[in-house]
């Protein structure tokens, strides 16, 4: 069996819960097998945003087969999506049973060890990143833009901010100030981009891809971990040596 770590690192979707119901579905769209189970779930541990509101609720689990767990039965699951119509269905990665308490100390050192190692990679994809408090934000407009723009199925609605520097963190820029890109669409393929606002004080990574790997107009900031509160500095500094 894969390591707590591995598991975490692996799954979208980490949850404490019980077993229900077996050979059963909570959604009309994925059919019950030997292998779905329906669950309450209990405890989140870890979660995409789209998944953050599923707690206290009954979803189906697609089991690995053979599988173990009986009805009444509690375990962590560790899990991704792949079912969101008319009732959320998971896949299974692995389980352990028993409560997330009883485990919580090595579950919050496999969270933190997964979100840093993610956070490790996007900061060494970035051109520049920088500390600072960006402007009130603006539509971006240019010939560059609309070039892009028509590249994309889904328009990302370019807007800039003026970043007033604190620290630059990795890379070169003399300047004081700096421009970032972000797509203010709401549109699936963005909606979990950052959304500038004035006054948002952070750390900045800037790329000029974004994270699909498209080229952008100039320096972008489009992946979920591309803006960070500045609390979280002194962490990205640690991860940056």
């Amino acid at each position: 069996m894969a390591s707590t770590n591995d598991l975490t690192h692996q799954s979208g979707f980490i949850f404490e819960a019980q077993v229900e119901q077996l050979g059963a579905s909570t959604a009309s769209g994925y059919p019950a097998v030997d292998e779905t189970a329906i669950v309450h779930v209990t405890h989140i541990v870890k979660s995409t945003s789209a998944l953050a509101g599923y707690g206290g609720q009954r979803i189906t689990v697609h089991l690995q087969s053979p599988a173990s767990l009986q009805v009444g039965q509690q375990a962590v699951f560790f899990t991704h999506g792949i079912h969101y119509g008319d009732g959320l269905v998971v896949a299974e990665l692995g389980n352990i049973p028993g409560s997330a308490s009883a485990m919580d100390a090595e579950l919050s050192s496999a969270v933190q060890a997964s979100d840093d190692t993610e956070m490790t990679q996007r900061l060494a994809q970035a051109d520049l990143v920088v500390s600072g408090v960006a402007s009130a934000p603006k539509r971006h407009t240019g010939t560059l833009a609309a070039a892009v723009r028509g590249i994309s199925e889904h328009d990302p609605d370019w807007w800039s901010s003026t970043i007033a520097i604190d620290t630059v963190e990795k890379g070169v820029h003399p300047a004081e100030t700096t421009d970032v890109l972000f797509a203010n669409s709401k549109d699936i393929a963005w909606f979990r981009s950052p959304k500038v606002r004035a006054g948002d004080h952070g750390v900045w990574l800037i790329h000029s891809k974004d994270r699909y790997g498209k080229a952008v107009p100039a320096g972008a900031s489009t992946h979920p971990l591309d803006f960070q509160p500045i609390a979280e500095a002194s962490r990205l500094r640690r991860l940056l040596k």
